[in-house]
């Protein structure tokens, strides 16, 4: 396949805000659904090329090493992922020499995706890889990853989806990525539960920055200052009260000491949950796009 634009180290700036940093991308011409499908393969066939070229020259460490990784893979049966992925996503109608121009969006996206699940690489990387499928092919889906023998990396808002396949939640906000076990649902249960804690740390922050200011500017002030002598005793009235106003003085500058690192190290106040008024509703008869209504919905109750 010949390639007809090619992008090599192409990196764009915005001031100081990077957007592509030495990006490398080919463009190639419209093919067939068949040379997409051998496009996908071809590491596969790399390495069964391979491992026949050190089989004839005897090259026994190397031809062991290239098995190991092909079996890995489970080579052997990358025709037969083919024919599944494309049959449980609903393109197996689809002729190897049709072009890819013909094809539509849902069709390109839906043999993409079998293309990828039949290369069975050790990381799969999706983004909303539930749209454009039905029932029947969101189901196929479900099972086919779970039995994933790698790492799947996947972005989606179908909530139904994410608790029936993922097992971790990997979550982007404020600069920091927070990972959460469980699936859908645990994320959602430690999210609750964090938002609690932290609720009651920043209640009790400034609960206490409250006492310690009232007694700065008011507790510590009316201590023993006023105390009338009841023996006459200047002299031992005078070293009393010295004694009583020093330990207030110390009071106050541990008071203001303790006042001061709780303001250098504040507990942020916790953002305003997000709330949505009203509701989606669902018209069309086709079942896999009124549960991602669900979903859709799902997510907003559950922030609400």
């Amino acid at each position: 396949m010949t390639t007809q634009l090619t992008l090599r180290g192409v990196s764009k700036s915005y001031a100081d805000h990077p957007v592509l940093d030495a990006i490398s991308a080919a463009i190639r011409p419209g093919e067939t659904v068949g040379a997409a499908i051998e496009l996908a393969l071809a590491e596969l066939r790399d390495l069964d090329s391979g491992m026949h070229a050190a089989a004839q020259a005897q090259d026994m460490n190397r031809y062991g090493e290239l098995l190991a990784r092909f079996e890995a893979r489970d080579g052997y049966a990358a025709d037969a992922r083919v024919d599944a992925s494309m049959h449980g996503l609903g393109v197996a109608g689809i002729g190897r020499d049709r072009p890819l121009e013909s094809l539509s969006g849902g069709e390109r996206a839906r043999l993409g995706l079998a293309c990828l699940l039949a290369a069975s690489p050790e990381v799969l990387l999706l983004d909303e890889p539930t749209n454009h499928l039905d029932e029947t092919a969101l189901t196929w889906l479900e099972n086919r990853l779970r039995t994933h023998q790698g790492t799947v990396v996947l972005v989606s808002h179908d909530r139904i989806f994410l608790d029936r396949v993922v097992t971790a939640i990997i979550e982007v906000a404020d600069g920091a990525l927070t990972r959460f076990g469980g699936g859908y649902t645990g994320f959602l249960t430690e999210k609750a539960a964090t938002r609690i804690r932290w609720e009651q740390a920043y209640a009790q922050w400034r609960s206490e920055i409250g006492r310690l200011e009232e007694f700065a500017t008011s507790t510590a002030k009316q201590v023993a200052p006023g105390r009338a002598m009841t023996d006459n005793n200047k002299m031992a009235y005078d070293r009393n009260a010295g004694r009583v106003q020093s330990s207030v003085a110390s009071r106050v500058r541990n008071t203001a000491e303790r006042l001061r690192r709780l303001r250098e190290d504040p507990v942020p106040r916790p953002p305003e949950p997000l709330r949505f008024r009203g509701r989606f509703t669902a018209v069309s008869h086709d079942r896999a796009l009124r549960r991602r209504f669900r979903g859709i919905q799902k997510g907003i109750d559950d922030v609400a």
